[in-house]
């Protein structure tokens, strides 16, 4: 039997996922029923284990080494399209189809508008080095601390700019199908792509955001993240 892939994921104090990258590639591999075993690595170490394990980096500049990151036999992949189109490609059973194109634009829409309600907020899920580590290159990338990205003064503009995000997201998906948002007959990968970032926002978005948002739009948010509940598991 062959080894079970390794997938890289990001540790923190959650206690569970936390990445919304890493996240969609977990529900691929447990809806596919592919055996994994998770290391987990904090940030400063991502470089360091990842260049052991053979992953090219997926940037240049600040930080170019990402998880998700797997290894499957010899082959190392990084970036999670690439990852989801590999694991579509070499394990086809029960397919969850890449739709890309309009969809994916809908979702990085809908996340430009959510990047400021949960960044400045992540910190308060890690430990002390990874903490010490974020800070510093949210700083080099962003070009600022991260008390300036959700000052109070403007928190509740940027609540506002999020509720008419997911209204149009919302516009632009129609009718939910068993609770997944883009498949009309099961999942596909876009939907994994959103779980990920309604995940990131309930665990560590601004205090009470995922409590407000929650139920908006008939309740398609937390629907689908209870459809995705059963393929949550950690391996």
């Amino acid at each position: 039997m062959a080894a079970p892939i390794t997938l890289f994921d990001l540790d923190s104090k959650v206690g569970g996922p936390l990445s919304p990258w890493v996240l969609p590639i977990r529900l691929l591999l447990n809806y596919k029923r592919i055996p994994y075993k998770t290391t987990w690595v904090n940030f400063p170490d991502i470089a360091k284990v990842l260049t052991a394990a053979g992953a090219p980096p997926t940037r240049t500049g600040t930080s170019p080494y990402t998880v998700p990151a797997i290894v499957d036999g010899e082959k190392a992949i990084s970036d999670s399209r690439k990852i989801a189109e590999y694991l579509e490609r070499s394990y086809p059973e029960r397919p969850v189809p890449l739709q890309g194109g309009a969809q994916e634009s809908a979702i990085n829409a809908f996340v430009t508008v959510l990047r400021p309600l949960v960044v400045p907020h992540v910190v308060n899920h890690l430990d002390e080095r990874s903490t010490a580590y974020y800070i510093e290159t949210r700083r080099i990338m962003l070009g600022k601390e991260l008390y300036e990205i959700d000052p109070p003064s403007q928190h509740e503009e940027a609540v506002r700019a999020l509720e008419a995000a997911l209204t149009k997201l919302s516009d632009f998906t129609g009718e939910t199908t068993a609770g997944w948002i883009f498949g009309k007959n099961g999942p596909v990968y876009e939907d994994f792509q959103l779980i990920g970032w309604f995940n990131w926002l309930k665990v560590a978005g601004s205090p009470g955001l995922w409590d407000h948002i929650k139920d908006l739009n008939d309740g398609k948010w937390n629907g689908l993240l209870k459809a995705a509940e059963p393929y949550t598991t950690l391996d």
